[in-house]
Order: C-alpha cells, then sequence, then structure tokens
C-alpha cells in the first residue's frame, strides 16, 4: 500500500485521474469506497475531495448544531472526524482534499432542525453552488481529464444537493462525470426514483475490496450510532445491501427499468464490473457464494 496524504488544491496534479466529492468526511467510504480501492489497486490513483471541512466561526452554535455535537460524543467534534478522516482514508488508499466550505450545521441559522436540514435549499445556499462549482473546476483542471464522482443527493441532505448541483457547470467544462449512491439512503428501497431516469447504471463488482471498505467505514466511530440508527450493524446493512445489486438478485433502491451496463467509452477509468456472479443475502447459500456489488450512474451522452 504506498503513503496516503492530505494534500493541498495546489498539489493536485494530472496522476489523479479519479476525483471523488464528498460532501462530508464519511461520504465516500460509506457509498463507494469499494470502488475507490479498487481503482488504486489498478493504478488509477484516487484523490477524494471533502468539501464541507472547515471550522465553523464565531464563538457561538447554534442549539442544533451542538445537539448534532452531543449526538456524536465530543467536545472537539471536527477534530475527531477529521482524525476519523485519515484513518479512513489510509484504509481505502486514497489521498483526500479538505475544502473549507462550512457544513449546513454551521451555516448560520438556516438549518435549525433535521427536517430543514434535508429538505430545499435555503435562499442564502443557492450561491454556494457556483463557488463549489468553481474550487471543483479548478481541481480539476489541474488533472490529465480525471473522472469526477458526485453524490446523487439520495436522502436529500442539503450539503448533497449542493454538491450534486455542481455538476451542470462540471460536465459545461468538459468534465467526465458520474454519481454514486449515498449511503445510509440507498439502503431504503425505493431511494432511486424517475427522476434519476437521465442516467444509466454500471455494477462494479468489488467483492475482493469489501473488507476495505467497511474497515474504512469502521474508522468513523461518532458517527456510525446516528448514521445506522434505523438500518442495524453497519457491517451487516451495508453487506446486505452490496449483495443486493448483484445481477438476478432482488435490488434496494433500484430504478424503474435499471440494468447494469458499462462505463461510457472515452471515459479515463477501465472500470470493468469482474465476474458477475449470483449473489444472495438470504440463509442456504454460502458466504463465499455471495458477491457484492457498488452502483455507479452515468449521465447518458
Amino acid at each position: 500500500m504506498s503513503s496516503v496524504r492530505r494534500i493541498a488544491p495546489i498539489e493536485v496534479g494530472p496522476h489523479y485521474r479519479a476525483l471523488y466529492v464528498a460532501p462530508h468526511f464519511d461520504d465516500v467510504a460509506l457509498s463507494c469506497g469499494g470502488t475507490v480501492v479498487r481503482e488504486a489497486e489498478m493504478g488509477v490513483a484516487p484523490l477524494v475531495v471533502t468539501v464541507f471541512a472547515g471550522d465553523p466561526t464565531g464563538p457561538d452554535l447554534t442549539p442544533f448544531a451542538r445537539f448534532q455535537h452531543a449526538r456524536w460524543g465530543s467536545d472537539d467534534a471536527l477534530g475527531e472526524r477529521r482524525q476519523e478522516d485519515a484513518a479512513a482514508m489510509a484504509a481505502l488508499n486514497a489521498d483526500y482534499l479538505w475544502l473549507p466550505f462550512l457544513d449546513a450545521i454551521y451555516r448560520g441559522d438556516q438549518y435549525l432542525s433535521d427536517d430543514e436540514l434535508f429538505g430545499p435549499l435555503k435562499p442564502d445556499d443557492h450561491k454556494l453552488v457556483g463557488r463549489l462549482a468553481d474550487d471543483l473546476l479548478h481541481l480539476w483542471r489541474q488533472t490529465d481529464g480525471a473522472v469526477v464522482s458526485l453524490p446523487l443527493a439520495l436522502g436529500n441532505h442539503v450539503d448533497h444537493q449542493l454538491c450534486r448541483a455542481t455538476g451542470a457547470p462540471l460536465r459545461a467544462a468538459g468534465a467526465p462525470l458520474r454519481y454514486y449512491e449515498d449511503v445510509p439512503y440507498a439502503l431504503t428501497p425505493g431511494a432511486i426514483g424517475p427522476d434519476d431516469r437521465w442516467l444509466d447504471p454500471e455494477l462494479i463488482d468489488v467483492t475482493a475490496t469489501m473488507d476495505r471498505r467497511l474497515a474504512a467505514i469502521a474508522c468513523y466511530a461518532s458517527q456510525l450510532p446516528t448514521i445506522f440508527r434505523h438500518h442495524g450493524p453497519h457491517t451487516q446493512a451495508v453487506r446486505a445491501h452490496a449483495a443486493s445489486l448483484a445481477p438476478g438478485a432482488v435490488p434496494v433502491g433500484a430504478a424503474p427499468g435499471g440494468r447494469p451496463c458499462s462505463g461510457p467509452a472515452g471515459s479515463g477509468i477501465d472500470t470493468g464490473t469482474g465476474r458477475r456472479g449470483d449473489a444472495a443475502t438470504g440463509s442456504g447459500v454460502d458466504a463465499g457464494d455471495i458477491r457484492y456489488y457498488e452502483r455507479w450512474w452515468w449521465p447518458r451522452v
């Protein structure tokens, strides 16, 4: 395993062929960590860019932000989350970069409840899309046409919505895009709906890298009780969902008419799908027969 580093924006260069955009520290490991490890092993140098990694300004947090910190059980929530992220990136074998934008819970008094956090963007946040896109475009232009991975914004978290909204300006500038399914929201049946029919799915076999994905997820110990409070133990929930994506299995959150397909020609990454065997989540199947997948979505040309 190569040495993993936190890098500065000026250090982004053409050797990075895959840019993973994470709204928060844990999103890439949770959602597509198996693909990150797979691509690192293939020689595709991945870079994980966490967008909302900035320090809140001012001495006071809102009651909702304090409630979130209490949920996470830390007096130094950001410091602990950054330590967790560094450990997770080492598990994924991916360099990482933290942008200075503030998490929604630190952006003043715009989002003061879970309902607001998972609702429409507030008016003051719409202007953020352009700023985020400018920073991501600057990073992408320092690469040699890297594929940019964005969240689908399943679950509707406002920070995920903002990251997804950068797709239009990125694509207009020529950046090749693909979208990952946000976990834990993708674990809910029917999470992907007809609004995403303009995307074509691709299944990536991550059986060989699933343990590394799970090891990276486990690094975010402060977050797991909240993230998986509706889904049970994270290892079982993530494995069950990944197995359900296998061809012939009953998918979780499948799009109507969705089908596995390869990435578009000229995307810059030969992702492949590996061997597509049968997979099952029920009893009576040897664990060695179960295969695990991550599902990606590519804009139609």
